[in-house]
Formats: structure tokens, C-alpha cells, sequence
């Protein structure tokens, strides 16, 4: 055990930074392997599942600080999961069971995950160089923007809408990491003054984001705009610097006019006016005119996603209500569906019940208002970079989905809580960066 521990010690750092620069190519390989291989078990996951082991290993066996708390929560977490593997195959089948275990463990993977690196960090004193999450976004940007130059990307719609997504597979998750991640992006050029890099990757972001067709990377785009804005606007009334206020305003003004121009030409407005067409509506004020319309286009027909599952959780087993229906609904019924809801706060409470609900918000709310009391002790940009990602995290993951329940993009959230506990380096041989 003492050969493990010196392990952990001194290569703990270096896994999780691997870790962190593989998930491009995991993600590569498993939109390859489900696109054009056809096979569902992919490397990816299998990776992603080691890892989970290596992070509840550490847990249970190495962590030396709050020994007693995080078995206690190991122990919660695996009656917990006994009990609703046991419900499913009580009420379903071995398959049906696996096939909710197996979205269990998607579902469950932030928690352990935030848990393991909070311990990790705190006992082996990591911090991490923002470089490389620098360096994993490019490799994301560029696994769009290469394919969309060769023809070889595979398409955000399966049909009817517009977009890419490069090589990768879900372009609701790739979407969602880069644009709770674009924020802290942002903060490292702006502190390097590397002008013409952060340009550059700020161009060909922008590009991304437009040949997508997704709504998410656009509106978290003007989330970010704005909070930028307010937070330069009120620094420069704090020191009363008219000058800076009147290009503040007027870069704001510059980019709005330049959204209108360019807008119309995205993959993300051209689709707004195919599903408009579709529904035959014919202004965007129609939209907010009645239920269906918003749920049609604002949602993406999520809220019908939510009414169906909501009355297969009503017509469900007492003991499924508490411990969650699972991942296939109405089983061996004619309504059997797999369709998930996409709005993550809903599917945790569904899909694992009142018990599930408890244990997964209790220990994500818990790190979440610490990660914003730290936020808020000191106004500086560092601070308003953070507050945006947290604000997109729990926005997106009621819009967007694939945030809270997928481990391709809940890896990128531990990452953000540990930036704002543990600080980070922007290059290995300057001192601390967080101001």
C-alpha cells in the first residue's frame, strides 16, 4: 500500500492532465466508432469508466483527509446504486438493467469525479496550468474547423436542419464545453497579451460556433458579451475613466450592428427559419404566442419529452418513484422509450427518483455555493470569467441538456470547481496567476 501511495503522490498530476488531453481524441474515437463502425461500447467509455475506478479507488484506499466522510459517501452512493439496479431488474429485465446501470454510472460520474479531484487537490496540492486547458480547447476547435474544410465532418442533424459538428459526435455536448469553457479562454489571452493567438482562436471560435447550427454555443456567446461588458462598464465608473466607458459602449454598439449583419449567415439562424417554416410561423414574436410554439422551437419539444416522462413517473412503482424509473420508460409496453427528457435537472429526479435527486444535488449544490461564495469575495475579471462558466453550467443544463448527465462534458465542470478552489499556473514558470 505504501508503493500505491507514493503512486498517487507523485503521478497524480500527471493522469489528470493526460486525462484532460485525451478527451478530444476519446470523443473523436466515439463518434467514429458509433458513426461509422456501429459499435456502442466504445474506447471512450472505457476509458472514462477506468478512471471513475482509479478515482474511487483513491477514495476509498489512499485519501488520507476526511477519511470518514467520503466512505460514508462511497457507502451511500453504493447502497444507493445496489438498490436501483435491483429495482430495475426487478421490474424490467438483465438487459433492460444493465442498459440503466449502465446510464447510472453516466449520470453519477460528476459527483465521484468532483469529490475525488476535491480531495486529490487538496492533498497533494495540485494546480493546474491553464495552458493546457488552452491547448485542449484549440484541439477541440480544430477537430471542427479541419473536417469542415476536407468535407469530412459528420452533421450536427441527423435531417431537415443545418451544421456540423467536425469529428465528433453530439453537437450539443461539444457545443456546451466550449462555451462554458470560452469564458476562462478569454481571461487566460487577455492576462498573456498574446493578442494575435487569442485572435486568431477567437475567429475561429467564432466560426465554429456559427457552422454548428446549434442554438447554445450563439446565446452563450451574448451571455458572455454581456457579462464582460458589465464587468468592464462598472470597473471603468469605479475609476471614473470616461474615455474607457465611451469605447466600451461603442465596441458594445460595433458588435451589436455586427451580429445582425452576420447572424442572417449562420447555420444557427438559417435553422430558426427552417423550423419556423415548419411550423408555419411567421415572425419571431409568433414564437412566444402560445405554449406549442415555444415549446417547439425555444425547447426542441423538450417540455413534450418532460409531459411524457412525467406520466410514465406517475403510472410507475412506489419504490421506482423514490429510487427513479430508469432509462428505458414503459417497458415492453407500446409506449417503451428510451427518449431522454435533455433537460438535466428533470432527467437526475426522473430517472433516479426523490433518493437519487438527494444525493446528487446534495453534494453538487453543497460544492456549487462554495464555488460561489469564493467567486464573490473579490470583483476582478478572473472572478467575472468564473461566474460566467458557473451561470452557462446551470443554464445549459435546463436548454441544452448533456451537461450535469455526460461525462465527455461533466469532466470540463470538475475542472472549472478546481480552478476556482485551487487556483491555477498559466505557464509553469510564472508564479500563481489569480487576480
Amino acid at each position: 500500500m505504501k508503493k500505491i501511495n507514493n503512486f498517487f503522490k507523485c503521478n497524480t498530476k500527471k493522469i489528470i492532465t493526460l486525462f484532460l488531453y485525451i478527451q478530444p481524441f476519446l470523443d473523436i474515437l466515439t463518434a467514429i466508432s458509433i458513426k461509422k463502425l456501429n459499435i456502442n461500447l466504445t474506447i471512450g467509455s472505457i476509458v472514462r469508466f477506468i478512471f471513475l475506478i482509479f478515482c474511487i479507488f483513491y477514495l476509498a484506499f489512499i485519501n488520507k483527509q476526511d477519511k470518514k466522510k467520503n466512505i460514508f459517501f462511497l457507502i451511500v452512493m453504493g447502497i444507493y446504486f445496489t438498490i436501483y439496479g435491483s429495482i430495475s431488474y426487478y421490474y424490467k429485465d438483465l438487459h433492460a438493467s444493465l442498459y440503466d446501470i449502465k446510464n447510472l454510472l453516466n449520470t453519477f460520474y460528476l459527483p465521484i469525479i468532483l469529490i475525488s479531484f476535491i480531495e486529490m487537490f487538496k492533498e497533494y496540492n495540485i494546480k493546474l496550468n491553464i495552458k493546457h486547458l488552452v491547448t485542449v480547447y484549440s484541439i477541440y476547435i480544430i477537430a471542427i474547423i479541419i473536417p469542415n474544410i476536407t468535407h469530412t465532418a459528420f452533421l450536427s442533424y441527423s435531417h431537415s436542419k443545418i451544421g456540423t459538428v467536425g469529428w465528433f459526435l453530439s453537437a450539443n455536448a461539444i457545443g456546451n464545453i466550449l462555451s462554458f469553457l470560452l469564458p476562462i479562454i478569454i481571461y487566460y489571452f487577455i492576462v498573456k497579451k498574446e493578442k494575435i493567438l487569442g485572435i486568431v482562436l477567437l475567429i475561429a471560435t467564432l466560426y465554429v460556433f456559427a457552422s454548428m447550427g446549434t442554438k447554445v454555443p450563439i446565446l452563450s456567446l451574448l451571455v458572455i458579451i454581456f457579462t464582460n461588458f458589465i464587468y468592464y462598464f462598472i470597473k471603468n465608473i469605479k475609476e471614473k475613466n470616461k474615455k474607457n466607458i465611451s469605447v466600451i459602449i461603442s465596441l458594445l454598439i460595433a458588435i451589436i450592428i455586427s451580429c445582425f449583419l452576420i447572424l442572417p449567415k449562420t447555420s444557427f439562424y438559417k435553422n430558426i427559419q427552417i423550423h419556423m417554416n415548419f411550423y408555419r410561423i411567421n415572425s419571431i414574436s409568433e414564437i412566444f404566442s402560445s405554449y406549442d410554439n415555444i415549446n417547439n422551437l425555444i425547447f426542441s419539444e423538450r417540455l413534450t419529452f418532460l409531459k411524457n416522462t412525467n406520466n410514465s413517473y406517475k403510472n410507475s412503482h412506489f419504490l421506482e418513484k423514490i429510487f427513479g424509473i430508469g432509462y428505458i420508460q414503459n417497458y415492453k409496453t407500446k409506449n417503451e422509450s428510451t427518449k431522454t427528457i435533455e433537460m438535466d435537472y428533470f432527467e437526475i429526479f426522473y430517472r433516479h427518483g426523490i433518493i437519487g435527486f438527494i444525493i446528487y444535488f446534495g453534494i453538487f449544490i453543497k460544492i456549487l455555493i462554495k464555488a460561489f461564495k469564493k467567486i464573490i469575495m473579490n470583483f476582478n475579471l478572473l472572478n467575472t470569467e468564473y461566474l460566467t462558466s458557473l451561470f452557462l453550467i446551470l443554464l445549459l443544463a435546463i436548454f441544452s441538456g448533456h451537461i450535469l448527465v455526460t461525462p465527455s462534458v461533466s469532466i470540463f465542470i470538475v475542472i472549472v470547481f478546481m480552478l476556482i478552489f485551487y487556483g491555477f499556473n498559466i505557464d509553469s514558470k510564472e508564479k500563481l496567476i489569480n487576480k
